[in-house]
């Protein structure tokens, strides 16, 4: 890197605002054995030059020396990469929690179980399997026999040891099933559920009649803080699904470190990296071109540059980087949670409207627009407690107008930016949370690492729309406990004094 006084003084900024890469989503191949009519990624083929084993050890090395913290491994399908393992234990070699996320799918229960075994023994944290229904419904989307194969694809990770978490994409087909969904998950024995919204980019794009409207999220997030109550396994949103409303609580309330968590925002560029096989750079691999077009959100070409070259290049990631409360629009121009906020999901915006300045996917906003609950098959008691969004917000979030990050005076630090506890917290559209008792020595863990801990303040950790959170600790009561919800059984009363 050029030590020209512009570029002394642009890693100045990024080190001064803690910012560096501690998820990282890593698309290993864009080759795929399954065609998803609700694939974000267009998969299939692999990608022309992708990296090959060398260059993926360097860039573990890369990514070691930024502070990164947690890899998760994707695709495509990253296990038809032959060494997908080898870039696995030199990730966890570098005491970097490390997992993978695939569709379960493999040519035979022999191969399945040798590929667990092999995750097993390269030190993954957990592994996510991706699953989007009841086998009607999954089958339909991804092919016919890949639930059957999926579920045994999770016994056979569980029998070698490994944490298994779902990964479930939220679409019109599987929305009034996702309580049949938890069943699901519990039954095939995975420790953690994931869901994320389906978003009009990749394949998807083609299939816009299956992503959900934006007010069906006045039912879907109160159906996820009711399951989530419910507990039997550990349930977590990705940055698609949110903001503010009296559910945020129970599904962002505490983070996997058992910190407090509260949504500021998409952490692209800032806390969270994405690279693609060939080697591209970009602050989310959920941002994404329209099809056909130049990518604009590559920041850079690690067959070309060092990582920290990109990281501190002034001009990277400038949309997050440099943002302002001014560059918003619409609805979100006058929030009075526009500069916490920072406008909603970047991988949500982009991919509905092409803008990155607001998000229509918002369930602060849509409980203030809900005049016409009927029509929505809600009652009064759920109306009250979409209203009662506009008043509380999330625990721990400020109720008016902050800086964002483009401000000298911004208000959140590099530990409680973003959700950052996986999303605008750290948690987020990037990756999968490992789990405490995971068997990862979180004590070798260098002293940027993750580490289960005491409470620490307001965590605005990093989490990814398709990664899944470590699991918290269930013998705490009211951990999952919703006060505001208005159904179900009323919690124990000495946890909502």
């Amino acid at each position: 890197m050029n030590t020209t006084t512009t570029e002394k003084l642009a890693q100045r900024r990024v080190d001064d605002r803690g910012w560096r890469p501690r998820n990282c989503v890593w698309e290993l191949t864009l080759a795929c054995n399954l065609r998803c009519e609700h694939c974000g990624s267009r998969a299939g083929r692999a990608r022309p030059e992708e990296l090959g084993t060398d260059e993926c050890l360097s860039i573990v090395s890369q990514l070691a020396d930024l502070g990164c913290e947690l890899v998760t491994l994707s695709g495509g399908e990253p296990t038809l990469r032959k060494d997908w393992d080898v870039i696995a234990r030199a990730v966890a070699g570098r005491g970097i929690y490390v997992n993978v996320v695939t569709n379960g799918v493999y040519r035979s229960d022999e191969a399945a179980r040798e590929i667990a075994a092999r995750a097993r023994d390269a030190g993954l944290a957990n592994v996510g399997v991706s699953l989007d229904g009841p086998e009607d419904v999954h089958d339909r989307l991804r092919g016919p026999g890949t639930f059957a194969r999926t579920i045994a694809a999770i016994g056979h990770f569980r029998a070698a040891g490994l944490p298994v978490a779902v990964l479930t994409t939220v679409n019109r087909r599987n929305l009034v099933l996702l309580p049949e969904v938890r069943r699901i998950v519990m039954e095939a024995g995975a420790g953690q559920w994931r869901l994320q919204l389906a978003k009009p980019m990749g394949t998807m794009d083609e299939h816009r009649d299956i992503v959900i409207r934006p007010e069906q999220l006045l039912t879907l997030i109160p159906m996820l803080a009711r399951l989530k109550k419910a507990g039997g396994v550990h349930l977590h949103v990705g940055d698609s699904i949110g903001y503010y409303g009296p559910h945020d609580k129970v599904l962002r309330g505490v983070g996997w470190r058992g910190r407090k968590e509260c949504w500021k925002g998409c952490q692209a560029g800032m806390q969270a990296i994405g690279i693609e096989a060939d080697g591209g750079v970009k602050g989310c691999l959920s941002l994404q071109a329209k099809w056909g077009d130049r990518d604009p959100f590559v920041e850079g070409n690690l067959k070309e540059r060092t990582l920290a070259d990109v990281w501190y290049d002034p001009r990277s990631f400038s949309f997050n980087r440099d943002f302002t409360e001014d560059a918003l629009t619409g609805v979100c121009a006058g929030c009075p949670k526009g500069g916490l906020c920072r406008g909603g999901a970047r991988c949500v915006s982009s991919a509905v409207s092409g803008l990155l300045t607001e998000d229509p996917y918002c369930y602060y906003r849509l409980a203030g627009e809900a005049e016409r609950p009927i029509s929505l098959g809600l009652g009064r008691a759920a109306v009250a407690a979409a209203t009662l969004a506009l008043s509380l917000g999330a625990a721990g979030c400020a109720s008016s107008r902050s800086n964002g990050g483009g401000g000298d005076e911004d208000a959140a630090t590099a530990e409680d930016s973003g959700q950052v506890g996986e999303d605008g917290s750290v948690n987020a559209d990037y990756g999968v949370d490992p789990e405490p008792d995971s068997g990862v020595d979180a004590s070798a863990q260098p002293e940027y690492g993750i580490k289960p801990g005491p409470d620490a303040g307001e965590d605005a950790s990093v989490q990814a729309e398709y990664g899944i959170k470590p699991q918290l600790d269930a013998g705490d009561e009211c951990a999952n406990v919703c006060c505001e919800c208005d159904y179900g059984d009323p919690p124990p009363p000495e946890c909502c004094q």
